[in-house]
């Protein structure tokens, strides 16, 4: 059954009856391409009641940071993303104290030489080996600072855009990394499982139960799916969709609705799918366009929100 999503009252409604079950505790804790924080008043009402969270493509964690309570298991194939998340669940102190000197240098910098701090990060992140505590200090401060929040890489595997000069020079670092150690992170992270893996492999380490929950944020299926030096084609989005078609529990998948997802989910008699528009926020030289149709799929009975069409 297809259900259009598009209504703008829909949406308003949706984020009210969501802040009414107090389920906002904080903010993503990093930028990440593809987020879902501003799909929240339409993702957060759907999901059901259970016993355990499980997220085999964690990124930015908008929906978890947001809406989730219960036991819970994160997972992203990206090491740097996963190492800062360990660092911020163990209180890491090389990690924090790499990242307060850094912002001591930029609270003591002019405005003009902020980009200096910002290109002593990348050239460092770049010559740094693999999950450190110090590399993914620098991570999370590249992701900060990157000009559209971008995270690329060149042919040799090196981090190479530019400092975000326009909004970046003004930012408040010490708020962003103060929040890293807030008494909400703390908490939301004390509950957080965390693991850097396929999310086949992933998925195969756990005996699903009807009442544990997923929501599926997998890389988008366009040619910009490729982030960082990681790749999501066409045969892993194949090998994801046989794989939720087997799963247990009850699942969410949110992705942009192109013609292989449609082919990939539709016809399934089990399968709820809930289209709505939406908006970019960024839109770098013409890169994406402003605004695209996502799907939401479901192997449960969502809750429909009012206004909606069914």
């Amino acid at each position: 059954m297809v259900v259009p999503v598009s209504d703008a009252a829909a949406v308003r409604t949706a984020g009210r009856e969501h802040a009414d079950r107090g389920l906002a505790p904080c903010r993503p804790l990093l930028k990440w391409p593809g987020g879902k924080r501003s799909e929240l008043p339409l993702i957060a009402p759907r999901i059901p009641e259970h016993s355990r969270y499980f997220e085999p493509f964690f990124g930015g964690g908008s929906v978890y940071f947001d809406a989730i309570d219960s036991e819970s298991y994160a997972n992203d194939l990206h090491p740097d993303l996963m190492e800062f998340y360990r660092c911020v669940k163990h209180g890491d102190e090389r990690f924090f104290q790499h990242l307060y000197s850094i912002v001591d240098d930029w609270e003591r910098a002019s405005l003009v030489g902020r980009d200096a701090i910002y290109y002593d990060c990348r050239d460092r992140y770049n010559a740094s080996p693999p999950t450190t505590a110090q590399r993914a200090a620098d991570f999370f401060l590249l992701r900060e600072l990157a000009y559209g929040g971008m995270f690329r890489v060149n042919a040799n595997g090196h981090f190479n855009v530019p400092f975000g000069q326009a909004y970046a020079k003004n930012k408040n670092l010490r708020e962003k990394v103060d929040l890293l150690r807030s008494d909400a992170v703390v908490a939301k992270m004390e509950r957080l499982n965390l693991s850097a893996l396929d999310f086949a492999d992933f998925l195969d380490g756990f005996e699903f139960r009807p009442e544990d929950f997923m929501f599926v944020d997998p890389p988008y299926d366009s040619s910009f799916s490729k982030y960082d030096t990681l790749d999501f084609s066409e045969q892993d989005q194949r090998r994801l969709a046989k794989a939720l078609m087997q799963f247990t529990g009850r699942f969410m998948l949110v992705c942009k609705a192109t013609p292989l997802i449609e082919d990939l989910y539709h016809g399934a008699e089990h399968l709820r799918v809930h289209h709505y528009e939406h908006q970019y926020k960024f839109n770098i030289k013409g890169r994406f366009s402003r605004s695209s149709t996502h799907a939401m799929i479901t192997n449960y009975e969502a809750a429909i929100v009012a206004g909606e069409a069914s």
